[in-house]
């Protein structure tokens, strides 16, 4: 943080301040700008691309805008031509970095952005470079065991948290993200701004409209989380999304067959990758079939602490809820990724096709040689996050969370990985068992959804068959804000920027205008090989 720049804490006091009241009248003069941009964090963003970063102060409670402070980084690259505005990004989560969101994307986004707008990302509290959710990684419960994000032991995070910074932990929601998003424009003198938003950054985008509708210009929300699923719902439904993502991949490796020579048919490459993830220790978690399922069925390889409940019966302990939880953040990151590296990169490939080539190409390595995983782990690798992503998505998720738990279901979820059956239909089952979160319960009350008061309707971007953003998260957004939906077919998480003229064409002529001149488009060409 030496290297940048920053506002000082008297001036960011009084942006505060004047967002505590809510919406200030858009009839207020452009503030001068109180931000001073030098060289970034090292390793943070992208070389040879202009960027610049400066740090703010921000009230870590927006509702105490005289309290502590927490320093936020904020990464920049000029318009280097007739500038219009700025345009905000955050690429989603929650627990993503967002500083080199700009640079990292400089090849696929259209040139046009950047001769107009002034570039900018701000890194979402919690995370490396903005006050870091120093959870003490290495502190231990009572029981010595190690404190983690999303241990089902509450109490036990919310210490080590606080320990660091007291009341930090409570005060990393999606709402007071969308208020920094605020102070960075009022500290740059910005009347308005436009924002482009992709997977969790769309309901951050939405809450700030909600916040502050009179200070959107444009806004483009990409692969939307549906307002009505935050947040339980939300990963549930991404279970049967990646399913059919799934069978979707296997169908496209099929219809390639002389190349890759995993099978002709979809069935026949699901048989080959169902047994190298077998081979590679994936054990049910590549059961992708649906047979009938009963617990008189039970396996001996039936995890723990399954096979306890299945013995013993649910008990509602803090002990069972942890181990339940950790079972289940486990499942919902891809499987036991770290120890096969098939289940990581086939999570990866159903986010965009733009893996597949290389996602086959990889399996038909190890089919020849089970040791040739070097592909693989190259794919697994390509969605990897800072550790503090992990305690952020957390925070937000638990500290938010709108959709009550379901532990009836625990009972389903286990009878389905007894019997073999679809292991994503099980994992489906645990989330909404409320196991993500166990005994951490929300302390904040999620922001109502709404576009009363935009000036211009926000254009909603959304694949019909994303694996991670369900497509009724799409419909649902664009009601929610009175927007205009486009539905992209395909399934690619993220639609704009990964080379679909349709789609980048329909971004721009919405910036320059206002207006959405097509509601379909097709899916983004794959690359050539």
């Amino acid at each position: 943080m030496t290297r940048t720049l920053r506002i000082s804490r008297v001036a960011t006091a009084l942006v505060a301040a004047s967002l505590v009241a809510g919406s200030i009248s858009c009839g207020l003069a452009v503030a001068e700008p109180r931000i001073m941009f030098g060289p970034c964090p090292d390793d943070a963003v992208s070389a040879n691309h202009g960027v610049q970063c400066a740090v703010i102060d921000v009230p870590m409670n927006y509702a105490e805008p005289g309290g502590s402070t927490i320093e936020l980084t904020v990464s920049r690259i000029p318009a280097t031509g007739q500038r219009t505005g700025v345009l905000f990004a955050n690429p989603g989560g929650p627990g993503a970095d967002a500083l080199d969101y700009w640079a990292r994307g400089a090849a696929v986004f259209p040139a046009d952005l950047g001769a107009h707008y002034d570039l900018v990302a701000v890194q979402p509290r919690g995370l490396r470079w903005a006050t870091p959710l120093d959870c003490a990684a290495g502190a231990q419960t009572k029981k010595g065991e190690q404190v983690a994000p999303g241990s089902g032991n509450r109490d036990a995070i919310k210490a080590a948290c606080d320990a660091a910074h007291p009341g930090y932990l409570d005060a990393i929601t999606t709402e007071n993200t969308a208020r920094d998003l605020d102070a960075v424009r009022a500290a740059l003198g910005e009347q308005q701004i436009s924002y482009l938003g992709a997977s969790y950054g769309t309901y951050l985008g939405a809450v700030y409209a909600a916040l502050f509708p009179d200070r959107v210009g444009r806004m483009i929300l990409d692969s939307n989380v549906n307002p009505d699923w935050v947040w339980t719902e939300e990963f549930a439904q991404q279970q049967a999304a990646g399913k059919q993502r799934l069978d979707d991949l296997f169908a496209w490796i099929a219809e390639h067959s002389a190349e890759y020579h995993l099978g002709d048919t979809a069935l026949r490459v699901y048989r080959n990758w169902v047994r190298l993830a077998a081979d590679q220790g994936g054990g049910w978690y590549a059961n992708l079939t649906p047979p009938p399922a009963s617990v008189a069925d039970l396996p001996g390889a039936l995890p723990e602490p399954l096979a306890e409940i299945a013995r013993d019966g649910y008990n509602g302990g803090v002990e069972q809820v942890g181990k339940l939880q950790n079972l289940l953040r486990t499942m919902v990151s891809g499987g036991m990724s770290a120890q096969v590296p098939l289940l990581g990169a086939t999570a990866v490939a159903t986010y965009t096709r733009t893996f597949w080539p290389s996602f086959a190409r990889a399996m038909a390595d190890a089919a020849v040689d089970p040791a040739n995983v070097q592909r693989l782990r190259a794919i697994e690798g390509a969605t990897s996050t800072d550790p503090t992503g992990r305690f952020v998505f957390s925070a937000i998720t638990c500290n938010e969370n709108a959709v009550p738990g379901r532990p009836e279901l625990l009972g389903s979820a286990i009878a389905t990985i007894a019997s073999g059956g679809n292991a994503m239909d099980a994992r489906a089952d645990l989330v909404r068992s409320g196991m993500a979160c166990g005994a951490w319960k929300p302390v904040a009350k999620p922001v109502r959804i709404t576009g009363a008061g935009l000036r211009t309707p926000p254009l909603v971007l959304q694949s019909r068959y994303d694996a991670l953003t369900q497509y009724a998260g799409g419909p649902a957004m664009a009601k929610a804000l009175n927007g205009v939906l486009i539905t992209v077919e395909g399934g690619d998480h993220g639609t704009f920027g990964r080379g679909n003229p349709a789609v980048d064409e329909a971004v721009l002529t919405y910036l320059r205008t206002g207006q959405v001149t097509i509601t379909e488009a097709d899916q983004a060409p794959l690359p050539q090989s």
